[in-house]
Parts: C-alpha cells; structure tokens; sequence
C-alpha cells in the first residue's frame, strides 16, 4: 500500500508551490488561467480557503460559438423534417431559434471553474479536495462527470470532465488531492471510477476482486 507521505505535498494554500506533477488526463484540454486578465463576475471562492490559485472561464467567443451552433442545429433538423426551407416562412421557428440561442448563450456563461491549492468550484458549489468522502464517475446525458463529497457535507453534483480537465494546471491541483484523499482510507471510491482516473489500487482501501474486475471491463 501506497503511504500519504511519499504522494506529493499539498501546495502552498497562498504561493501554490510546489506545484503536483502532471495528472493523467481524459480530456486533453490545453486551456491555461488567464494572466493577463481577470476573471468577469466570477463567483465567490471559499472564504477560508483563498486564494484562487487556477481559473477557467468561457470567452465570449465561445459563448456566441455556442449560441450559433444551437442554431445551426435547428435550422438542419427543420429542414430535414420538412424536406425544404418552408419554414423560413413560420415566424414561431425564428423566435424559438431566437429564445434557444440565448438560453445556450447564458448557460454557457456559467462553466466556471476555479481551485485553490484544497479546493475546487464549479459554479457556485465548491468541495475540500482533501477530505473528500466520496468520488464517483458517471455519465450525465453526453457528458463524462464527478460527482464529489466532502466531510463537511459540501457536494458537487455533476463536474463535467471537460471543463475540470480542460485547464491541466487546475486540474493537477485537484488531482493531488484526490490522490490523497484516496490515500487517507475515508474515501469512497469503487473500482469503476479509480480505473477511469487511473489511482493505482494499492492506494488507499483496496477494492475487492470483483470490484478491480467490474472496474477493468468497463469502457468509457
């Protein structure tokens, strides 16, 4: 079994030094926290457990990206239903193109993501990365997610993977404390998620033989 000591260090709550290494990774994003800006109206972080360290916000490019693809989307799924442009002449098809690009225009706006060097955010909720009680994978519509509980009680619902992962130094950060939650034996993990994560069995609790095999079969 894996020690906590010989895991990497948690980071300086203020400086974030020393940094984890590189975690291993589903989605390979390579977007980095901005410096040169900050963010716009973000949330409020953890009061007792600033400073924000990483952050990863939509532009507003990616927000009218998202808008306009909403829209796109609609006007091939209405003219391959009606097998022509007939309803470029519905005035109701325009105003619902209209309410669905907003909707997707806001709803973009709110994938913030932010860490410190012991917590993680999504939104608004927000959980302690090492005390962390539960961690479960899991598919939420399209989408790969977390689901993630701490042991005050702090939860996050549905983390999708792609916007955790999309900023890899963030995503190292919360990493490390996985790792040494996982580490710590009050961790609930089945075999699915530690094999989705790649957390080496020997760390922490080790699952039982139909676990490690249900968790090995499974593709995602």
């Amino acid at each position: 079994m894996v020690n906590p000591i010989d895991l990497p260090p948690m980071p300086d709550s203020i400086t974030g030094e020393p940094r984890p290494p590189r975690a291993p990774r589903i989605y390979h994003g390579t977007e980095y926290t901005p410096v040169k800006r900050s963010p716009r109206k973000p949330p409020e972080a953890p009061d007792h457990l600033r400073p924000t360290l990483e952050w990863l916000q939509p532009t507003v490019r990616d927000k009218y990206t998202s808008a306009l693809s909403m829209v796109l989307l609609l006007v091939v799924y209405l003219t391959v239903l009606n097998g022509d442009f007939r309803w470029v002449h519905w005035w109701i098809m325009w105003v619902i193109m209209a309410v669905g690009a907003w909707m997707m225009f806001r709803a973009t706006a709110n994938h913030w993501t932010a860490a410190g060097a012991s917590w993680v955010q999504w939104r608004s909720s927000w959980v302690d990365t090492y005390h962390l009680t539960r961690i479960r994978f899991s598919a939420d519509g399209y989408s790969r997610v977390l689901r993630l509980k701490d042991d005050h009680g702090n939860e996050i619902h549905s983390f999708k993977i792609s916007d955790i992962q999309g900023n890899p130094d963030l995503w190292d950060l919360v990493y490390n404390g996985i790792l040494h939650s996982v580490a710590s034996g009050n961790c609930d993990i089945d075999a699915k998620t530690r094999h989705i994560l790649k957390i080496p069995y020997e760390l922490g609790p080790r699952p039982t033989r139909s676990e490690r095999i249900r968790g090995r079969r499974r593709r995602w």
